[in-house]
């Protein structure tokens, strides 16, 4: 029995192989059908005026260029232009500011009645007629910022100041100094001085001040604060650099600093992104959702706390030193300017 099924088991797996090698031969005689190629339809990616479309992201950005000409870039077709003089040659702004359809040189603030303009030169403010420009008057001063009503505001000293009236007096700024971490644990007889170096107001009575401290034989502390009237709502510090050249978004609910920290006018405030290299301007979208942050080389729009995704970045390849962000109703700004 045992030689009988060794016989079969080996009779089997020659069998196997007959059929096997039978079948292998069958195979080369047999023209192969070709195989079926997949179909892969990969979807392409959306590109940036795509991703500006869905995100809703319109209006005229006016910014300078790295030889300081100015664009109008229109969103979100992205559909740039120089901006030109009346008569034809290329208008040219490094820095600059927007007030009353016409351009504002650097420091220029225009009152929100459009009729008057504010600068500091040296120590003293210089107030003019916007379409006139004569002068109205001279404060001693710096730091000039329009309250919403239209009354001017700014810094002398160590005090805020309207008019002849005390807003915040040295007390109150140097409370507010004692919030930095570099300056709370100074002791009594330790003298320093605040030196307010911006100021801007988001309205009727939140204001945001930046503030320079100054201390013996210790380099310069920096801080911003958000008070509302008198009180202290918030304060965000600075190491080794200064926040300043705030701007403000339309509805005056939030205010961001040229570094792209942003101050919130309920309080709080929010650092720049980390992996953005230094930028030069910011300006808010209309909306408010988005900050656009200037860096020279690229202009990178920042999701804010208004947004669904605060955060977010999206990058346009646009070489913007400084910038604003209108309304799309405000395409005049696109084709001409009466420099003022």
């Amino acid at each position: 029995m045992r030689r009988w099924t060794t016989v079969l088991i080996v009779g089997a797996v020659v069998a196997v192989a007959v059929f096997a090698a039978a079948d292998a031969l069958r195979g080369r005689d047999e023209p192969k059908a070709p195989a079926a190629s997949p179909t892969l339809t990969r979807p392409k990616p959306p590109t940036l005026r795509d991703i500006l479309r869905r995100e809703a992201i319109a209006g005229f950005v006016l910014y300078s260029d790295q030889n300081c000409r100015l664009h109008s870039l229109l969103l979100p077709r992205m559909v740039d232009d120089v901006v030109r003089e009346e008569g034809g040659a290329e208008a040219l702004h490094c820095r600059f500011g927007i007030g009353g359809g016409r351009i504002l040189e650097e420091g220029e603030v225009m009152s929100p009645d459009r009729s008057s303009i504010a600068r500091c030169r040296g120590r003293t403010i210089a107030v003019w007629d916007a379409e006139r420009g004569i002068g109205r008057r001279s404060i001693r001063g710096c730091a000039p910022a329009w309250r919403p009503d239209g009354r001017l505001t700014y810094a002398r000293g160590e005090a805020v100041y309207e008019d002849r009236l005390v807003l915040l007096n040295r007390s109150q700024l140097h409370l507010a100094a004692r919030r930095h971490p570099n300056v709370a644990g100074l002791g009594a007889g330790i003298p320093f001085r605040v030196r307010v170096t911006d100021l801007a107001w988001l309205d009727e009575e939140h204001l945001v001040a930046s503030l320079e401290i100054r201390i013996r034989n210790v380099e310069f502390q920096y801080a911003a604060v958000l008070f509302d009237g008198g009180a202290i709502v918030d304060v965000d510090v600075r190491f080794g650099q200064p926040l300043r050249n705030w701007v403000v978004s339309d509805a005056g609910s939030y205010a961001a600093s040229e570094d792209g920290t942003i101050v919130a006018r309920d309080g709080g405030s929010i650092d720049p992104p980390q992996n953005l290299p230094t930028g030069t301007a910011d300006a808010f979208s209309p909306d408010e959702q988005w900050l656009a942050y200037a860096t020279g080389v690229s202009i990178y729009l920042i999701g804010t706390p208004r947004n669904s995704e605060p955060g977010r970045i999206i990058r346009l390849p646009v070489q913007a030193q400084d910038l604003v962000w209108e309304p799309s109703g405000a395409g005049a700004m696109g084709t001409s300017t009466a420099a003022g």
